[in-house]
């Protein structure tokens, strides 16, 4: 195992740009789609005619009170531009005492924007009206701001233990997503050498060698293994310190569940490779299957987005989604070996039956 372990090595050595290529591209997906999850959704205010400028900075600073959107005010011209080319999901027309929302295609974080502003609407002009009636409007608005700064009723919001609710955070979710589907394309390449010593003779020669065929087979396994595994670990390492991302307090947890998820990942790229007889078709097959899983498993979307049965059940089957409910459970959850304990369980045998599969495939195939 040890001579097969140092050639691998030996040729990594040489051209080591695959595997950092890979780290980078892990790094810069987040960058790109996680960071912009994290902050405030920007949307764009203009001007009706007959609305002043004083008028609109009060209805913006009463919008910008939500902690999920920002409003800016812009000339109409380009709010409307960005929105037609769809580079904003939305933008707000101000009229003096009411609104239109300017949108090209109905979404979920439009559809939310709308009902903030139109209940920031509907409040503010029910205490205006309520004002005129009372005939002191500004006592009114003094005694109605009193009041609510502080209510005779509160309501608290905990989880079922009694503590406080976690804000479900996105930008991690896509970072093990990334993380986690790019190791599989490192793990990929390493394990597609087994159908490119096999195709060039490599492993018939090999045979006549001290060498026995359970070394060899430990020898590629583990170097794949090894591969993913550091991918992932220096990609947690560098959004932990150079990022600072919350991962919460057991990272010792998060190694070993990706451990495990790695293992999984090289028995399915056996099983990949026993199924394909040559480098060629591995580098077609393999490409082609593996973008599908983080579509299955839900890795780029918000929790609860994937209602369909059959693709739930098809999930069940994919190593990404059961690694993904570990991780995510340690890092916001902050949740035990027990709480985990399922999905760990189904990414092992997940493992054993591809990798027994797979082996016995790539031997079937020699023969």
């Amino acid at each position: 195992m040890v001579p097969d372990l140092l050639a691998q090595w030996m040729k990594e050595r040489r051209s080591p740009y695959l595997l950092l290529t890979f780290i980078g591209l892990s790094v810069l997906a987040v960058v790109l789609f996680g960071m912009s999850s994290e902050g405030k959704t920007k949307i764009d205010v203009f001007l009706a005619e007959g609305t002043s400028e004083a008028e609109a900075a009060g209805w913006i600073e009463r919008l910008n009170k939500s902690e999920a959107f920002e409003f800016v005010l812009r000339d109409e011209e380009p709010a409307r531009a960005e929105v037609r080319e769809g580079r904003a999901m939305a933008a707000v027309q101000l009229l003096p005492d009411d609104y239109r929302i300017v949108a090209a295609v109905d979404e979920i974080q439009g559809l939310l924007a709308e009902r903030h502003v139109d209940t920031v609407f509907r409040q503010e002009l029910q205490l205006r009206a309520a004002a005129e009636r009372s005939g002191d409007p500004e006592r009114f608005r003094l005694d109605a701001e009193r009041i609510l700064q502080n209510p005779p009723l509160t309501l608290h919001a905990a989880a079922p233990d009694g503590g406080e609710i976690v804000s479900y955070d996105m930008g991690l979710q896509l970072m093990f997503g990334f993380a986690l589907f790019l190791a599989m394309f490192t793990i990929g390449s390493k394990i597609n050498a087994v159908n490119a010593e096999k195709t060039s003779g490599i492993w018939n020669r090999m045979i006549l060698s001290p060498v026995r065929k359970t070394q060899m087979y430990l020898g590629h396994l583990t170097y794949g293994f090894a591969a993913g595994f550091l991918q992932l670990a220096i990609v947690y390492l560098i959004f932990l310190y150079g990022f600072g991302f919350d991962l919460g307090g057991r990272f010792g947890m998060l190694l070993i569940v990706s451990a495990l998820y790695t293992v999984a990942a090289v028995a399915l790229a056996m099983l990949i490779a026993g199924m394909t007889k040559t480098p060629v078709q591995f580098n077609m097959v393999y490409p082609s299957v593996v973008p599908i899983f983080p579509l299955i498993s839900g890795a780029y979307m918000p929790p609860g987005t994937i209602t369909n049965d059959v693709l739930l059940v098809i999930g069940e089957f994919v190593p990404l989604t059961h690694a993904m409910d570990a991780l995510l459970g340690i890092a916001l959850y902050d949740a035990g070996w027990g709480d985990i304990f399922l999905p760990l369980a189904k990414l092992l045998l997940f493992a054993v039956i591809c990798m027994g599969v797979g082996i016995n495939l790539v031997e079937r195939g020699r023969r």
